[in-house]
């Protein structure tokens, strides 16, 4: 089937080049799906340069530093920052209009709402009017409520950024031509917001396919520190991870053997780690890296391999919006799970899977990891691998793909 001959321009606040967290994986994979199927696409974010300098690509365009400076201290409201720039920094507002004047898209997909705060404006200042597609990873405004309150955000700026995001997420959704949700709840939700034309484009995850040599590497390096079974969460510093983490696992890691580890991979580990501070001097915090270890940011191949010789995935999150890219790669990996029920957001019919074990309080998510430690790996159904096969992103996005094929 030849191309489509559409020209769609792909926007959000972080690149993709080397997709690390959730959203990038989310939005590398639409850009390729889209890729896939229309004859012009391309994708553009406006972003904080010391996140993420280092893997834009040429059409993404960095925050000036007047305006980056103010992100570190109010870190989860950088994308209302971004989104602004868009049509009020000059800088960033002559990049992107070029970009817009020499691509000229027909469609535009806004992969979460905040540049639209900037895009509008400046569409209409140009006299075009593209059919907009609203990605919507998650309901924003209560999420990043709550994500504030958990760094401490003044009072004004919470009341403040959240009803801005609040009026950003209904007037998009009530405008835009097609809104696309990660789950039927926030496709309800969306619905309640005015949006008229939805497709619910589920998360999932590419296909696992680990390397030997990567899976020997994490073999050896196990074996050699006398480490017999692993426990492993990956996952970025979001907050809704490290908050899943403090609730679910915490620090106190007397649960685990002398020749059991917990392996935390991602940034999720750095945030960890970095709150156990000198200042810290509980027993928990001096005996945290006893059974812990931080593998920190991994390459692809690296992190695929740890997956696969891992025992034992950890899904502990609590809180947030959306679905769980990392519950898809559980489910591809085919092993022993232990998860949260909000873990399982979007996903829970896994919870009847064999080797899935479910629980939301710390005492029964350590009684969990025990149990799973213990058990022998059973095998799936052949209706169950086949439901399994569902999560790639090839079959989640394809209701998407189809659904701005027709607009």
């Amino acid at each position: 089937m030849p191309p489509l001959d559409r020209r769609i321009l792909v926007t959000g606040t972080f690149p993709i080049e080397q997709p690390q967290h959730g959203g990038q994986k989310r939005t590398r994979a639409i850009v390729d799906a889209y890729r896939r199927r229309f004859a012009h696409v391309e994708h553009v974010a406006v972003f904080e340069p010391r996140h993420y300098g280092s893997a834009a690509s040429p059409n993404d365009i960095p925050l000036p530093s007047r305006l980056a400076d103010g992100v570190p201290h109010h870190p989860v409201v950088g994308d209302l920052i971004a989104g602004h720039a868009i049509a009020e920094d000059p800088e960033v507002r002559a990049r992107f209009t070029a970009l817009l004047r020499s691509f000229r898209p027909d469609i535009i997909h806004v992969e979460c709402p905040f540049p639209w705060l900037g895009l509008g404006p400046l569409l209409a200042d140009e006299g075009l009017a593209p059919r907009v597609v609203f990605g919507s990873e998650n309901i924003e405004a209560p999420l990043r409520e709550q994500v504030m309150r958990a760094f401490g955000v003044d009072e004004r700026i919470i009341e403040e950024a959240v009803g801005e995001i609040d009026r950003l997420e209904r007037a998009l959704s009530g405008d835009c031509d097609l809104l696309a949700a990660c789950t039927p709840s926030d496709l309800k939700a969306h619905r309640a917001m005015g949006a008229t034309r939805t497709v619910l484009a589920p998360n999932g995850m590419s296909p696992l396919r680990p390397d030997p040599a990567e899976r020997a590497h994490w073999r050896e390096r196990f074996r050699a520190a006398g480490v017999e079974r692993i426990a492993l969460f990956v996952g970025s510093g979001h907050m809704p991870n490290q908050v899943g983490f403090d609730e679910v696992v915490g620090r106190g890691l007397g649960f685990l053997r002398r020749h059991e580890r917990l392996v935390l991979a991602g940034s999720i580990g750095d945030a960890v780690v970095g709150r156990l501070g000198p200042a810290d001097d509980s027993i928990e915090a001096a005996t945290f890296p006893l059974r812990a270890e931080n593998a920190g940011r991994l390459p692809e191949p690296r992190l695929q391999g740890l997956i696969a010789e891992a025992d034992v995935l950890l899904l502990p999150i609590t809180a947030g919006g959306g679905s769980n890219l990392k519950t898809a790669e559980a489910i591809l990996a085919d092993t022993r799970v232990v998860a949260t029920t909000t873990a399982l957001r979007g996903f829970e019919w896994f919870a009847d899977f064999p080797n899935v074990w479910v629980a939301d309080t710390r005492d029964d998510f350590h009684r969990a990891i025990r149990e799973a430690f213990a058990s022998p790996l059973r095998p799936r159904s052949p209706e169950q691998a086949a439901l399994a096969e569902t999560v790639t992103w090839e079959h989640c996005l394809a209701p998407l793909v189809e659904a701005v094929a027709q607009l």
